[in-house]
C-alpha cells in the first residue's frame, strides 16, 4: 500500500505541476447507488484558453451534492490534454493518495507488531 501511495502521489505531483487551471461550471450530477449508498460525481464544463470547450466527470464522489449543478470549481487539466483534468480540491487531488498512505502505515505497523510479537497471531 505504501508504494502505490508513493507512485499515485509522483502522479498528482506532476499532474499539479504541469497543469492549467480554469473555472468549470457543474452541469450535472451523476449519481452511483450501491447497495444503500448513494455517491454524486459531478460532471464539469470548462473552456480551454484556445476556446475549447471540455467536460468531465470527476473521479471523486461524494454522499451529498457537494457541489450543486450550475456552481462554479476551479479545475485543473493538462494542457496537452485538456480531458485529462480534475475539480481542483485537495481531496480531489490527493483523497486516493492520502488514502493508501494512511492504509499502508496501518498494514505495515500491524506487520511489524506480528513480528516483533507485539501483537497475537
Amino acid at each position: 500500500m505504501l508504494v502505490a501511495a508513493g507512485r499515485q502521489f509522483a502522479r498528482r505531483r506532476a499532474f499539479v505541476r504541469h497543469s492549467a487551471i480554469a473555472s468549470g461550471t457543474v452541469v450535472a450530477l451523476t449519481e452511483n447507488r450501491e447497495r444503500d449508498e448513494i455517491s454524486y460525481f459531478p460532471k464539469v464544463k470548462f473552456q480551454t484558453p484556445s476556446g475549447r470547450e471540455v467536460t468531465f466527470q470527476s473521479e471523486m464522489g461524494s454522499s451529498s451534492e457537494a457541489a450543486g449543478i450550475g456552481d462554479t470549481v476551479a479545475v485543473r487539466y493538462r494542457p496537452d490534454q485538456p480531458h485529462v483534468a480534475e475539480i481542483d480540491s485537495f481531496m480531489s487531488l490527493w483523497g486516493l493518495t492520502l488514502l493508501f498512505g494512511v492504509l499502508g502505515v496501518v498494514f505495515l505497523f500491524v506487520g511489524l507488531g506480528i513480528l516483533v510479537g507485539f501483537l497475537p497471531v
